[in-house]
């Protein structure tokens, strides 16, 4: 079951909207800068909000969820490899965390709930409050699944998330960015083995289905106005394990479109492609991806060399071009990143 927490714990990136107008505009350019990969900024941006508007949960969130990013980019988690697979991250993830990161995280979670309960205090059915608190679960849920792997937490806390949501959209039907959470958990639980969800079941393990996941999903994806972006990332890896892989490559030119730094999703592309068997494009995409770490262009540098050759090196064998990838693995031994 630990791969299907894992997935559940993605749609937890979410970050909130802004009232005020510079509010607003400082939220927009921190979570540009999340999206892009850029933390320091990310960070910064919604400490401030929450130093200007500290008794809004919805900044102490924000601020959460920028560093449980952080943290998954640092264990090289953050890639659709890591959450595709019968496991949790890749041969290069680690799983090991700072500490104060740590403390840091549940620190700023915490605050964000006391925040949500205050206003839940004076009225219990504020549906902004109700929703920033399934939030901070969601975001504490993912935190646990996947930097620290503790599965069971982390279901407990995604249960809580989705009642908080569910809650949510009985008092506000139209509240579309609350599916998110629902059509997440929907799915997960929804692709579990039949027997699996029997056994389950008394524990308060139910769903809607798989399919009405996905539609939940795709709906805030097209109409939502906090989450649509989270929606479709959600979609990528969902499409992917369904192997609608044209769907996932569709969102995912179109993400990398409006966040270039973030190279997770060109390289997931050429992943992609790969599980599409266009090794031609998969190849192209490699050596665009290597052009742009060799030239420091969109914060590629970041990126490991050798990781990149070593996909590129696994697509030559794979597309019989046998001399090549030889030559390409002699590349990786030759890195010294």
């Amino acid at each position: 079951m630990k791969q299907f927490i894992v997935i559940l714990s993605l749609f937890f990136l979410l970050v909130q909207s802004a009232l005020a107008a510079d509010a607003k505009q400082i939220y927009e350019e921190a979570t540009n800068a999340l999206y892009n990969l850029d933390f320091t900024t990310a960070e910064h941006g919604f400490e401030t909000l929450t130093h200007d508007y500290s008794d809004n949960p919805d900044y102490w969130n924000a601020l959460a969820s920028a560093i449980w990013v952080r943290i998954t980019f640092n264990q090289q988690k953050l890639n659709i490899e890591s959450f595709s697979g019968r496991s949790l991250g890749t041969r290069d993830s680690k799983d090991t965390v700072n500490p104060a990161d740590e403390k840091r995280l549940r620190e700023t979670v915490g605050i964000a709930i006391q925040k949500a309960e205050t206003i839940l205090k004076k009225n219990p059915n504020d549906v902004r409050a109700l929703y920033a608190k399934g939030i901070s679960q969601g975001t504490l849920a993912a935190f646990e699944a996947t930097v620290k792997r503790s599965y069971v937490s982390a279901h407990g806390k995604a249960k809580e998330a989705h009642d908080l949501h569910r809650q949510v959209l009985k008092l506000d039907p139209t509240f579309n960015d609350a599916q998110l959470g629902v059509g997440a958990y929907d799915y997960v639980v929804g692709v579990l083995p039949g027997l699996l969800r029997f056994v389950l079941s008394p524990l308060g393990v139910r769903s809607a289905g798989k399919d009405i996941g996905i539609q939940e999903l795709e709906a805030v994806a097209a109409k939502g106005k906090i989450a649509s972006t989270d929606a479709k990332m959600i979609l990528v890896v969902v499409y992917t394990r369904e192997k609608r892989y044209e769907e996932a490559l569709k969102l995912l030119e179109e993400l990398h479109s409006m966040y270039p730094r973030n190279f997770p999703f060109e390289l997931a592309e050429a992943s992609l492609y790969g599980k599409m068997q266009r090794w031609n494009d998969a190849e192209r995409l490699y050596e665009q991806i290597l052009g742009k770490i060799h030239s420091s262009t969109d914060g590629y540098e970041r990126l490991r060399q050798a990781r990149v050759l070593s996909a590129l090196g696994v697509n030559d064998i794979n597309n019989h071009q046998f001399e090549k990838a030889t030559g390409t693995f002699q590349q990786v031994l030759s890195t010294n990143d």
